[in-house]
Formats: C-alpha cells, sequence, structure tokens
C-alpha cells in the first residue's frame, strides 16, 4: 500500500477512488487492512472516514465511488460559499455534529443535483381560495377566467380552449425559437365545485373540490406532465413515446395510458394512488432525499405514500371503483373512517364539520352517499349508518355521537 496515505487529510481519503473502493466493496482489503496494523495512528482517520460514508450512502441502494466523490465536493464547494473550512471536521469531538451537518448539505444543497427531475413549478396563487363561489381557469399568459357552472368542462384543441361547449378562448400564439420554456394554464376548483378537462392529447381529469391542476397548452416535451394539489382522477390516452407524469408535492405518478385516481391535498397525512385499470409506478425520493424509489402498482391497488415517515404502503382494494364513484355524484366507501368521510364532505359540500374531542373519529363504517342531494339528506343518511347525531348552522355542522 502507497505510503503516501499516511499524509491524506480526511478530506483526501474521502476523494480517492482506491480508499472508497476499500470501503465500499473491500477492495484489497488484505492490503488495507496490513497497512493499518502497520499504521495504527492512520487507523483513526479511516473510522472518521467509514462514519461520514456510511451517512451520506442511501438505505435503499449503495452509493459507487464516483457519486461519495461528487457528494462529497458538494459539500465542499458548499463549505467555502460560507466560509468555512472542511478542516473543522479535524476537531470534531464526536461526529453527532457531523452528521447534523452532512444530512443538513445533503438535503438541501444536494437534492437538485441528485433530482434533477424534481418539480418547481409553483401553483399560480399563494393561497387556495377556498372561500371562493366559482372555479376559474388561470391561462398561462395571467388572464383570469371564471367557470361558473357546478361542473365545468374545459377542452383544448386546435389552440383553443373551449370552456361548457360554448366560450371559446384562442390561445394560437406565435413562440420564437428561444422562447422554449412550456407555459402552464391552471384549473382551480374551490370547495363545493369540481369539473373535467379534456386535455389536448386527448386525456380526459376530472378534478375534485378543494383540488387545482397545471397543464400545457400542448404536450411538446419528451414527458407530458402536468402537476396536481388535491384530488382527480385521470384516463390517460396511451403514447408509449412520451409517457404522462403526474407532479404532486412529493411523489411522481408515471403512466403510459390508464385509469387512475390520485390523492394529494396539502392537509391530508397521505398522497395517495388508486389504480383502476393499466399500470402506474408512484417514484418518491430515496432515503434523505437522495435517489429515487420506484413502486409499480397492478389494477385493484393502492399506493399511500406518507408525508411525515416518507414510506409507501400499498394495499389491494378489491372495490377499487368506489374511489372514483364521486365523478358521478357518489360517495362509496367500504370500511372507511369518520374522519376520512368527513373531510371529503367538507371539500365537497364546502361545509365544516365540528366534532367533541372525545369523538370516535376513527370509526370504520361502510356505505354509499348520493352527493346530488343536499348537505342535509346527506348527513340524514349518514347518520343512520354511523350512529351519529348532526345540527346545521350556516356552513357549520356539529356532530355527536348517539347514546344507546
Amino acid at each position: 500500500m502507497d505510503i503516501k496515505y499516511l499524509n491524506y487529510s480526511l478530506e483526501e481519503l474521502l476523494e480517492d477512488k482506491a480508499f472508497l473502493a476499500w470501503i465500499l466493496h473491500d477492495d484489497k482489503s488484505d492490503e488495507w487492512n496490513e497497512f493499518i496494523e502497520d499504521n495504527p495512528d492512520f487507523n483513526r482517520r479511516v473510522q472518521k472516514a467509514r462514519k461520514i460514508i456510511s451517512l451520506l450512502q442511501n438505505n435503499s441502494k449503495a452509493l459507487d465511488e464516483d457519486s461519495i466523490i461528487l457528494m462529497w465536493q458538494k459539500i465542499e464547494g458548499f463549505d467555502r460559499l460560507n466560509q468555512q473550512k472542511i478542516k473543522r471536521f479535524k476537531t470534531f469531538r464526536t461526529l453527532s455534529w457531523a452528521a447534523s451537518f452532512i444530512l443538513a448539505i445533503a438535503l438541501g444543497a444536494l437534492v437538485y443535483y441528485l433530482n434533477p427531475e424534481k418539480s418547481a413549478y409553483k401553483f399560480t396563487s399563494a393561497e387556495f381560495p377556498g372561500n371562493s363561489d366559482d372555479a376559474c381557469l388561470v391561462l398561462s399568459s395571467g388572464e383570469s377566467v371564471a367557470l361558473e357552472k357546478d361542473n365545468s368542462t374545459v377542452s383544448l384543441s386546435n389552440n383553443q380552449i373551449v370552456i361548457n361547449e360554448d366560450s371559446i378562448i384562442d390561445i394560437s400564439v406565435e413562440k420564437s425559437k428561444e422562447d422554449v420554456q412550456v407555459k402552464m394554464n391552471e384549473v382551480i376548483i374551490p370547495f363545493g365545485k369540481k369539473s373535467e378537462i379534456l386535455l389536448a392529447d386527448g386525456t380526459r381529469v376530472w378534478i375534485n373540490a378543494g383540488s387545482r391542476l397545471a397543464f400545457p397548452s400542448k404536450f411538446t416535451k419528451k414527458n407530458r406532465e402536468v402537476y396536481l394539489e388535491g384530488e382527480a382522477y385521470f384516463e390517460v390516452t396511451k403514447n408509449e413515446a412520451q409517457p404522462f407524469i403526474v407532479k404532486t408535492e412529493e411523489v411522481d405518478i408515471k403512466v403510459l395510458g390508464t385509469h387512475f385516481d390520485v390523492l394529494s391535498y396539502k392537509n391530508d397525512a397521505n398522497i395517495e394512488a388508486i389504480l383502476i385499470e393499466g399500470s402506474i409506478v408512484m417514484t418518491t425520493a430515496g432515503s434523505f432525499g437522495l435517489g429515487k424509489k420506484e413502486i409499480a402498482l397492478r389494477p385493484n391497488q393502492r399506493a399511500s405514500f406518507n408525508k411525515e415517515a416518507k414510506n409507501v404502503n400499498v394495499n389491494s382494494v378489491p372495490n377499487a371503483e368506489e374511489y372514483i364513484a364521486w365523478t358521478v355524484g357518489w360517495f362509496e366507501f367500504s370500511r372507511e373512517s369518520l374522519d376520512r368521510i368527513f373531510r371529503k364532505l367538507e371539500r365537497y359540500y364546502n361545509v365544516e364539520i365540528i366534532t367533541p374531542e372525545d369523538f370516535p373519529t376513527n370509526e370504520l363504517i361502510s356505505g354509499k352517499l348520493d352527493l346530488k342531494d343536499s348537505i342535509d339528506k346527506v348527513m340524514t343518511a349518514l347518520s343512520d349508518v354511523a350512529k351519529i347525531n348532526y345540527r346545521l348552522s350556516g356552513n357549520k355542522i356539529y356532530v355527536e355521537k348517539k347514546m344507546n
């Protein structure tokens, strides 16, 4: 083993491919171990390097030598920007501060490097217009058009947007060769409304209450990308050369042509995808935000990404059609919690359901509600199944459990 390593700093070791090959793959392990036996002081730097490398590694997939070097260089670059010296690692009493430092850098400065396709799109409005009376279409030009019907339809074709089959908006724009940025239109659906959109490629999207969808007038990139906050049901036109991707706050759903529902409300603990027909792939960030994890779904499966735990749970849903019944005015549920049912009704009818602190919101029930009925009729039907009493007061509903 080359004696030069005795003069290497911790930083130089972490940028040496032969050293990393030994740490990661036990390459020339006998030579390195013999070298350490002859030079015991060198072992202290080796152990520090080992622990730092373990912090940089992705739990789901080990990183190679080049990845470790590039990540370490990113950390050094960030450190120089802040006029600090990597030499400070030598003075650490423990590696706890180092762990916090590296993880902060990895999650901040390296996320873009390792996830270049991460969505940077921001929705037009800073706050969701939950109290707005009408849905609206915000064009890429910034112009806003009211969608006055409770269930408006929007169609894109031939450089036109047609609203409710009568209002026509010309969106043909002369683009210069330099104008390569794809501009987005956005549909914003307040609570109590829903909408249906026919995209330029023939894909049909039903958008539920309290949701917003951003989409281009034409799909010109290698992927057909849309951005969702809330709930939408997609029937995607198949195009193997141009995959369709639904981007949400923390999860991407990739398809070629299929039917599926996505729930991605900001205040919900989970982001869910329910596959009705075809196949989809849910993509999430890997451990520590490094790399990507992909999970393929089969029909009648639901993938649920927990925002706090950053993990995905997949389970079978034999009656997957129940999850899209809202598109035709029904709310079907099988062993669903009262809490989840209340939240759906709040969004659909733009109401607030208030329960006592000791109310059993985790209680599971099954049933079917006609969303074409008034909220009063829906609550009456629900009260029989869930054994509850309710009282309407404006847009507030006070609920309590029936006494035996």
